[in-house]
């Protein structure tokens, strides 16, 4: 992990907890590599996956930060779709 001193959990919840009030999900299955999960509000089911994210590239909270804002730019890059109202 590239932030030194910081757990794959710290990493994890710096990530959730910088997309709230919108649903997030990390996960790094490789060890080396993230996959995010971003929904609109609590649902995942109109949302957006980021994956491939190398740890290696997380040197410092401002590339959190900016690895935030893409997550955010992909999803609103994605309109959600219409459901109908009966």
């Amino acid at each position: 992990m590239s932030l030194i001193g910081v757990s794959m959990l710290e990493m994890r919840q710096m990530i959730e907890q910088a997309c709230l009030p919108d649903r997030c999900e990390v996960s790094c299955t490789d060890g080396a590599n993230l996959t995010i999960r971003l929904g609109q509000g609590q649902s995942l089911d109109e949302g957006v996956t980021l994956s491939g994210v190398p740890l290696q590239s997380l040197n410092s909270c401002r590339d959190l930060v900016n690895l935030v804002g893409q997550l955010h730019a992909l999803r609103d890059s994605h309109p959600a779709p219409l459901k109908a109202i009966a």
